[in-house]
């Protein structure tokens, strides 16, 4: 934990609520307009312990529920029970930073409550009169907030039982004094503060949280205490361990796939036993019963795996799993216990709730659905306003009126639930890929403002701008900013790598918006006028290769007024992504369409001319050519280094491709097998299926998982029958009479170690060799240059055989030759980093700089922009031809009509204007956004961020959801509350609350030196 953190003092945490409510219309910056309106019909109430609590949702007890702020926040987007973080008499704990993963599927490492008992019970206290105060302030409907507040303790009776814990339960019991205290702070800036009604009592309910390795007798002991002795309706927090290890094992690993999540033999060991579980319930309600208390389960605590994330101190053997697959194996126990109770147990519910799935567990008869992971995500404590929107269309469907008539034959319902849950594609490891958000981008002191997708494009497309274009039909608009920057479009519109999908904010929302799918619409839409050159510019240049690069870089010369000529070895151009990748993702038509504007531009094409053989670098030099640009492709499958390779039957993928759309494939069999995991493996795969009745088979050291290949290519390769054959290593070609008969290969198996960038290593598992038939061997495991037409001019190689070239202006040792593409530096690139070397060649040659971002100008609608990054939506399905038509070459994913187009372009969420994701996700409100005005700061952006050290307890979690290579909470401006600041009645009026210093800050943003701190 920071040495920095520490609770803010009350009257500058009221000053900050009014102040900012009355000048920003917002609090903790979630805007008014966004406050959650509570209603005073049945629509979405429900009784929790005997009192009435307007929805049934709220945040579990952990980082949402530690501080004032955070409790209020969480109120204020619809939360009515609220789970108190966990507080135990050991309250100086010293918890490992960071402390939380939640990059997918949730991990963390942390204990309790980060301050000290009386500290805890002063922030609940604080956040109890604020949502009062609120509530009255705002005009809510009713007479008082229906909230509940549920408190946490733990972790044994002993503990329990210490002086600060009895205390702690004894003024829960009774706040007046606290209140009456607060109550004079508030009054300077709420004036009817006096004229609250808060209840005395802060809760009449408590969820007992035990350590691991708690026996059912300290449990039941324990609950027993406080329902006897305390008074309090009191729920068990349960361990998902409870399923039992191979039903739990069975789920997480076989139904979801998450196979390398280690659950250790302990963590069943030491945790309750169902067997022992289930007759201390039944005590336990016969207790509760006796007192007239109610008394359930709160399904679950986080599940214990090994440490295998690097996010965490190594030092931590173990950490905690939440988010999606706990969710399955919860619901698994849930609808256990419902049987065994006969659908009479209580049981709240925590374990990957979010909106889409909370109307399922309403159904299912939780009493209550509380959320952790899914509010450390992007859009923050804003999403709860989604549970109760899909709740009220669950309602509406089921045509009903409300959340009690709403809950329909909840015990068969959550049975039926628990069996869909572990078939459903969401809760799959696979499903998603969120390992990729983060770019290289380092992130600045100010102005750091930029959209992650345009990042990761290595022709800088303005996605976000076509994205707005298309979203408002306009079309004309769309089409001219994606051809301003992209020499290809209809090209990389199929056939890009989108790794700007993999970097889309969205991705820690629903799914990537599918920029290529809609730059996809964009270029078939009709071209505007043919471009036309500027003019001469006497400059004269050879370019060696028509693939992407070569054409990018032509058309950028030649609109320039260069003189261009191209020269293609093969007899048309397109490089290797015209001649290899198949008919049924890029019809040549298609390819067409980006070639034809570079030739009405007066570029030269020379078909049939290799380098090497027909010219050299010296007769180009003697023709006259200023500049030669080398963009040759990879042209040649690397080996495998086995014996026999030279068979017959063993083929080389891009001559099999090529040859595959010139309609000169070879006899393949029956019987194909493929090596590789990339594009290129897929292509070979899906075609050899098309060409051959028989098996094709996969074959891949790795896991499907681990594949580099476009996700989307692994889908239509699974969905097209072609079988994989994962954790496989070739060991040996089996050959008969010079003729491939089998591939020998050999199994290998994960055994928790990784790599430095955290990829798992596979090893070979000895004794395990076995035979896969074949009569063809495709192999596609990756690609080198050929550099042979060099003809000994001293170029740099460097030593992997590429050229040297500058990684900005990609000039090459010998002057006025450059390289880019698959021949230089790290060797084969994708279509479009081939595409942006061309481009930058181009830009070089003709002395273009990059343009300088302008200031922003006025301030846009931060209110829509949260609430937009707030919300989920399920990504538009990308048409495709059904499988009963792909057995030809017709190409399978299909163009957006205008609607999808729309709809899907709408999905995008202005990352260029507006980011401020690291204030969202962070639960304590520590980062904040504040505005400037750029024209008078000398900055370019109007909206800047900024931590507020004191409610920082470096949790990490900013990290996480930053797209950039940065750590907001170190790497922004640091304020600090001026901690002299007496708590009293009388200084209250001269508060320096955190919306003041946030002014100041805005006020001081051109004498600020980067990298310092302000107080």
């Amino acid at each position: 934990m920071s040495a920095l953190f520490q609770p803010i003092g009350a009257d500058q945490l009221f000053a900050w609520v009014f102040r900012e409510l009355e000048t920003r219309d917002s609090v903790f910056g979630i805007p008014r307009r966004h406050f959650f309106q509570p209603r005073d019909d049945e629509r979405f109430a429900t009784t929790v312990f005997g009192q009435r609590v307007g929805t049934p949702f709220g945040p579990a007890a952990g980082p949402h529920t530690q501080m004032a702020q955070n409790i209020v926040a969480a109120w204020l987007c619809g939360a009515s029970y609220i789970e108190l973080k966990t507080v135990q008499t050991l309250d100086e704990l010293d918890v490992p930073k960071p402390c939380i993963d939640m990059e997918d599927e949730g991990y963390n490492v942390e204990w309790s409550q980060e301050l000290k008992v009386h500290e805890s019970l002063d922030e609940y206290v604080r956040a109890w009169v604020l949502i009062h105060a609120l509530h009255q302030k705002l005009g809510c409907a009713g007479q008082a907030p229906e909230v509940v507040f549920n408190l946490s303790v733990g972790y044994n009776l002993e503990g329990i039982r210490q002086p600060n814990m009895q205390w702690f339960l004894d003024e829960a019991g009774d706040v007046g004094a606290h209140v009456d205290k607060l109550l004079n702070y508030l009054e300077p800036h709420y004036a009817d503060a006096h004229k609250l009604e808060v209840p005395q009592r802060l809760s009449n309910n408590v969820t007992l949280s035990t350590m691991h390795g708690c026996p059912p007798e300290e449990i039941e002991s324990i609950s027993a205490y406080l329902m006897q002795e305390r008074g309090l309706h009191t729920l068990v927090k349960c361990n998902p361990t409870l399923l039992g290890a191979d039903r739990l094992r069975g789920i997480l690993h076989e139904d979801l796939g998450y196979i390398d999540v280690v659950v250790p033999d302990e963590a069943f060991e030491h945790d309750l036993r169902y067997e022992d579980a289930v007759p201390m319930l039944m005590n336990l309600r016969t207790v509760a019963e006796t007192c007239g208390l109610e008394f359930g389960v709160k399904l679950s605590n986080t599940l214990e795996v090994e440490n295998l994330r690097t996010v965490f101190d190594p030092a931590e053997k173990t950490m905690y799993l939440s988010g999606r697959p706990l969710h399955a194996i919860t619901v698994n126990l849930a609808s256990k216990l419902n049987d065994e109770f006969d659908g009479d147990l209580l049981m709240s519910f925590s374990a990957g709730a979010n909106c889409f799935n909370a109307p399922d567990l309403l159904a299912g008869g939780m009493q209550t659905v509380t959320s952790c992971s899914d509010l450390l995500k992007t859009g923050g404590y804003l999403r709860l306003l989604q549970y109760v929107d899909c709740l009220d269309d669950a309602i509406e469907t089921a045509g009903v009126a409300t959340l009690a008539a709403f809950r329909n034959a909840p015990a068969q319902t959550l049975a039926d639930y628990a069996r869909r849950v572990v078939q459903d594609p969401v809760y799959r490891k696979s499903t998603f890929d969120t390992a990729h958000t983060k770019t290289p981008r380092q992130l600045e002191y100010f102005d750091c403002v930029e959209a992650p997708c345009v990042d990761e494009c290595p022709i800088s497309q303005k996605v976000p701008q076509y994205m707005r274009a298309v979203h408002h039909g306009n079309d004309a608009e769309a089409v001219e900013v994606v051809r301003r920057d992209n020499p290809m479009p209809c090209v990389l519109g199929r056939v890009c790598d989108h790794l700007c999908e993999q970097a889309c904010v969205r991705n820690h929302l629903d799914e990537p918006v599918a920029i290529r799918d809609v730059k996809r619409y964009i270029s078939d839409l009709p071209a505007a006028a043919a471009e036309k050159s500027t003019g001469a510019t006497g400059i004269k240049v050879a370019i060696i290769g028509a693939g992407p690069g070569g054409m990018a870089a032509a058309k950028e010369l030649a609109a320039a007024g260069c003189q261009v000529e191209v020269f293609e070895q093969h007899e048309r151009a397109g490089g290797m992504v015209g001649g290899a990748v198949p008919e049924y993702r890029l019809p040549w038509s298609v390819f067409e369409k980006d070639l034809q504007p570079i030739e009405s531009l007066g570029v030269v094409f020379h078909y049939g001319k290799a380098a090497g053989q027909d010219f050299t670098l010296t007769d180009l030099r003697n023709d006259g050519f200023d500049k030669i640009l080398i963009l040759v492709g990879a042209q040649r499958s690397k080996m495998l280094g086995l014996e026999n390779e030279d068979s017959k039957g063993v083929i080389d993928a891009l001559a099999f491709l090529r040859q595959a759309r010139d309609e000169q494939a070879p006899n393949v069999g029956e019987r194909i097998g493929v090596i590789g995991a990339g594009d290129t493996a897929m292509d070979c795969a899906r075609v050899a299926k098309r060409l051959s009745k028989g098996d094709v088979t996969l074959v891949y050291r790795r896991t499907v998982d681990q594949m580099p290949a476009d996700r989307e290519e692994v889908k239509h390769l699974l969905e097209e029958g072609v079988e994989v054959v994962e954790l496989c290593k070739p060991q040996a070609l089996r050959v008969d009479e010079g003729n491939l008969r089998a591939l020998v290969c050999r199994r290998m198996e994960y055994r928790g170690d990784r790599d430095a960038s955290g990829r798992k290593l596979p090893h070979e598992v000895s004794d395990s060799d076995f035979e896969i038939p074949l009569d063809t061997l495709i192999l596609a495991i990756s690609q080198s240059a050929i550099l042979d037409f060099l003809g000994g001019e001293p170029i740099a190689l460097n030593e992997d055989g590429y050229i040297v070239a500058d990684p900005v202006t990609f000039e090459t040792s010998l002057a006025g030759v450059y390289a880019g593409g698959d021949v230089a530096n790290d060797g084969p690139a994708s279509i479009v980093k081939a595409a942006a070397a061309g481009k930058a060649m181009a830009a070089h040659i003709l002395g273009r700089q990059m343009a300088v971002a302008a200031p922003d100008g006025p301030g846009a609608d931060v209110a829509d922009l949260l609430w937009r990054k707030s919300r989920r939506q399920w990504r538009t399905p990308s048409p495709e031809l059904s499988l009963d038509q792909r057995e030809g070459f017709a190409e399978v994913v299909l163009t957006f009509d205008e609607q999808q187009a729309r709809v899907e372009a709408g999905r995008c969420l202005d990352c260029d204007v507006f980011c401020s994701l690291c204030v969202s996700v962070c639960p304590n409100l520590a980062l904040q956004t504040y505005e400037i005005d750029p024209a008078a700061s000398g900055l370019r952006q109007r909206y800047q961020v900024a931590v507020i050290a004191d409610l920082c307890n470096e949790c990490g979690n900013c990290t996480t959801f930053c797209p950039t290579s940065g750590r907001p909470y170190r790497d922004k401006p640091r304020l600090f509350v001026d901690r002299g600041e007496r708590e009293s009645h009388e200084g209250a009026g001269h508060v320096r609350s955190i919306d003041t210093l946030l002014a100041d800050l805005a006020a001081s943003v051109p004498e600020l030196p980067s990298g310092r701190s302000t107080s």
